[in-house]
């Protein structure tokens, strides 16, 4: 992958609150959808003491159950560290410049275009695996960067514009809400650090498309899904070469999955990821789930890896332990949806009831390499099913 230096432009936000027992208003509902705004400079802000350090200001807002200190005592680089007082940020379409710059190409993404790769599952049914799916550079130039520090996060934007540019692009890309960070236009978005409490949201139009690329993450939410996908065309997860990235949930959370989503969801790259789903699901998709390559460690209260429509593995390292199914596909409205296709990779599973269920279609190719410990059946689907008779 390729990385380039980046004249940064960093803005910190206020701390997030907890999601667990900390009183925070549930962030599900859009009302409560805060912009993010960038601050008056310093010699217009009322409150706050100014130190040789910088700019510290109290951020509070009841509506949310945000309260903390947004401080901006780094030093200053073209422009300097924007503050944004989300106390004071109001609801609406965020600032934006008079004339802004075109950052049309933050929304371009590195992927051969003619790379697509087409897969036969039965005489009906077939699948893919994009270049969107294969896409696994990012480069951090033409990326949205977001360091998150335990309880909050600094965002910044490696783009080659003016600052102005920078900081109108980021209020319209993230809304804070409640103790989500919610991701509202296509692009890359790179996330390091932990985050403790909090959730990290996509949430696009019809068309957008998402990459997010875990590099050395460690994310808890006792709540709700510290990942989600709420809407959008495509969502992305890379995980970013050599690193470990940890996921979890908590007994409190109504997600339907640690990692859920609700549109076609992909993992690729080279990084390890960890997922532990306390109360329902690891990675859960309402569509069409695909893995193409990683080290992937799943353990969860029921299906370790669900995609409603399909899953779909085409390679990695893979461990499921789970108290239901290790994979399923469930859907039976659509004669299409409802697979599983394993072609690639090597996968260890441990279920309490099924090793892989599906409703339509079962389908192991030569050359993936399937283990299996459950207590149910190991290959669970009442139509096709094709299977190598080593694995059976």
């Amino acid at each position: 992958m390729r990385r380039k230096h980046i004249a940064a432009i960093m803005i910190t936000s206020a701390l997030l609150a907890g999601c667990g027992n900390s009183g925070v208003k549930p962030a599900n509902s859009l009302a409560n959808t805060t912009p993010m705004q960038s601050t008056p400079s310093s010699a217009e802000v009322p409150t706050g003491e100014k130190t040789a350090a910088g700019t510290s200001q109290t951020a509070e807002t009841s509506a949310d159950g945000i309260s903390g200190t947004a401080d901006t005592g780094t030093s200053a680089t073209a422009g300097g560290t924007v503050t944004i007082d989300l106390g004071n940020a109001s609801e609406g379409s965020p600032a934006t410049i008079s004339d802004p710059e075109d950052l049309s190409f933050l929304t371009e993404f590195i992927y051969d275009a003619g790379s697509k790769k087409e897969y036969t599952v039965t005489e009906t049914i077939t699948t893919k695996a994009s270049s969107f799916d294969q896409m696994e550079e990012y480069d951090e130039a033409h990326a949205i960067l977001l360091n998150l520090n335990g309880s909050g996060l600094d965002i910044t934007t490696g783009a080659a514009v003016s600052n102005e540019a920078k900081e109108n692009y980021i209020s319209e890309a993230i809304v804070m809400e409640g103790n989500k960070i919610c991701i509202t236009k296509s692009g890359t978005y790179i996330l390091r650090g932990s985050l403790s409490g909090g959730q990290i949201c996509f949430r696009g139009s019809t068309d957008d498309k998402v990459q997010l690329v875990l590099d050395g993450v460690d994310l808890s939410c006792t709540s709700g899904a510290p990942i989600c996908f709420e809407s959008g065309d495509k969502a992305l997860i890379t995980l970013a070469q050599g690193s470990v990235n940890h996921v979890s949930d908590g007994i409190d959370s109504q997600e339907k999955g640690c990692i859920f989503s609700k549109i076609d969801l992909t993992i690729n790259g080279s990084g390890s990821l960890e997922v532990t789903g306390v109360r329902n699901n690891g990675i859960s998709c309402k569509d069409d789930l695909k893995i193409l390559n990683g080290t992937i460690s799943v353990q969860s209260e029921k299906n370790a890896l669900k995609g409603n429509d399909s899953v779909v593995i085409l390679g990695g390292t893979i461990t499921l332990s789970s108290k239901d199914d290790g994979i399923q596909s469930d859907k039976k409205e659509d004669p299409e949806k409802g697979f599983v296709y394993l072609d690639g990779g090597t996968i260890d599973i441990k279920a309490d009831d099924d090793g892989v269920q599906a409703v339509t279609a079962l389908v192991v190719r030569e050359g993936t390499t399937v283990n299996i410990r459950c207590y149910d059946k190991k290959f669970n689907c009442d139509n096709y099913v094709e299977v190598p008779d080593s694995l059976k």
